[in-house]
């Protein structure tokens, strides 16, 4: 019985074996090797909204840490 089958790059001009874990894309659901596994390198199609996704998270982060005055004290 042979082994599992282990899934190649997404890529479709690579042919190295997808990382795991870590070549898992969220944004396009597609497997990468450790080559491509990064947004630009595989040049995501959802890229846009993971920068927008990352823009809205660190301004929350940034508005919840923001020191506020209090005046009349």
């Amino acid at each position: 019985m042979p082994g599992p089958r282990r899934l190649k790059c997404s890529l479709t001009e690579c042919r190295l074996p997808a990382a795991p874990i870590t070549g898992d894309c969220t944004f396009c659901d597609g497997h990468y090797c450790s080559k491509h596994r990064l947004l630009e390198s595989h040049k995501c199609k959802n890229l846009e909204d993971c920068k927008k996704e990352a823009f809205e998270q660190n301004a929350l982060q940034l508005e919840k840490e923001r020191t506020r005055v209090i005046r009349g004290v």
